[in-house]
């Protein structure tokens, strides 16, 4: 997903919707028993036509989706509670805009409302499309919000490949080209419905030699030749009108038969989202999907950015490369990267580890010992010129 960033007047357009609160426009969730099977989630995810579903424990709340679903090969033996990610939850005077900021902050379709800790509803990017539409905002063309170039898959691919590429870059929607022209979308749903067992189906053999049969499956055989396309000088009415009419979460740009890009309802959220102002540029590429994760990693990178501004005068710009490096058992091993630009140049510091909040620490001791031998260093210069001055 491409996050653009709206000019003060456009982004004033949107502030009706901004202040509405989330009590006004949440809608029934689909909340599930930590003892259900991934076969009966996807069942309700079907029945409900919804992407996301919600458990509770442990007094919090978590959200398994689609692709969370799609990430697991082994599904029919996983728990909803390793499934499930643990994810920031809404009060009914929250406002849309600070529930689209943390949507999108997370690539997440949908947030519950909750009070007394029990899920009394949810605000998906669906209600937020379906709100955008209703205020009629056209100052904004298809051409602005789309990702162009996005991730396609050929209609003679494996549905496997797809599979994997969902999984690679976090996406739900695939065009589907044949011999260079467009021949449908294929979705993460599409693949989901198609790897769910039927009831049938009796022991977990047959479940798993269906699975390679279903995954061994062409693309074409499961994709969806219906295409729902906007033009690049469509309007974002338009854009959510075709959205909602068609009841999917993403339209094609295109022109004539050729591919543009394509725009799901998170770039529509994005569009709401709250501003939030920092003093220089902050950028984090690669958070984890985990949200406590993420904001762990958010929150260490904005102290150790305003400790060096302390220090550093001439700071221009900070960035943070998170990766993973191995997904070996349950644990991840992180490798993070930070970059601090200033005027006189970049000063990098890497560092590996499982702990996030440990490995974060060490950049800092890295960022302030060198803080520490820079003022040594200014000190000595300045020791240096007076004991030149005093013996003259």
């Amino acid at each position: 997903m491409v996050v653009k960033i709206l000019e003060p007047e456009l982004y004033a357009q949107f502030t009706p919707i901004r202040d509405r609160s989330v009590g006004e426009m949440m809608q029934e969730p689909v909340v599930v028993d930590s003892n259900s099977t991934i076969s009966n989630i996807i069942g309700l995810m079907d029945k409900y036509d919804a992407y996301t579903v919600f458990l509770t424990y442990n007094e919090k709340v978590a959200s398994i989706n689609m692709r969370d679903i799609l990430e697991y090969r082994d599904i029919d033996h996983a728990k909803p509670s390793l499934l499930g990610k643990m994810v920031p939850v809404l009060k009914r005077d929250d406002r849309i805009g600070y529930a689209a900021r943390i949507m999108s902050g997370y690539r997440l379709r949908a947030l519950p409302v909750v009070e007394d800790g029990k899920v009394i509803g949810q605000i998906t990017s669906d209600s937020i499309v379906r709100l955008v539409h209703a205020y009629g905002i056209d100052y904004i063309r298809a051409s602005d919000i789309m990702t162009p170039n996005p991730v396609i898959v050929n209609a003679n691919s494996k549905a496997s490949t797809a599979r994997a590429y969902m999984v690679k870059h976090k996406i739900d929607h695939l065009p589907v080209l044949s011999d260079g022209r467009l021949y449908g979308i294929l979705t993460s749903k599409h693949i989901l419905l198609a790897l769910k067992p039927p009831e049938s189906t009796r022991g977990s053999a047959d479940i798993m030699k269906r699975k390679v049969r279903m995954l061994d499956l062409q693309v074409s055989g499961l994709a969806d030749k219906s295409i729902v396309k906007v033009e690049p000088y469509d309007t974002l009415k338009s854009i959510a009108s075709r959205m909602i009419d068609n009841k999917v979460a993403y339209t094609l740009v295109v022109i004539g038969e050729e591919l543009q890009g394509i725009i799901t309802s998170r770039d529509i959220v994005g569009l709401l989202q709250e501003m939030v102002k920092e003093e220089i540029p902050l950028y984090i590429v690669g958070l984890p999907d985990d949200p406590f994760e993420a904001e762990l990693a958010k929150s260490k990178f904005a102290s150790l950015v305003k400790l060096l501004r302390r220090s550093i005068h001439d700071l221009r710009e900070a960035k943070c490369t998170i990766k993973i490096k191995d997904k070996g058992g349950e644990r991840r091993r992180y490798e993070i990267r930070v970059n601090i630009v200033t005027l006189s140049g970049v000063k990098s510091y890497t560092a590996n580890g499982y702990d996030l909040a440990m490995i974060f620490d060490q950049i800092s001791d890295s960022y302030k010992k060198w803080l520490a031998s820079k003022q040594g260093r200014k000190d000595r210069s300045v020791r240096y010129m007076v004991d030149f001055y005093t013996s003259s």
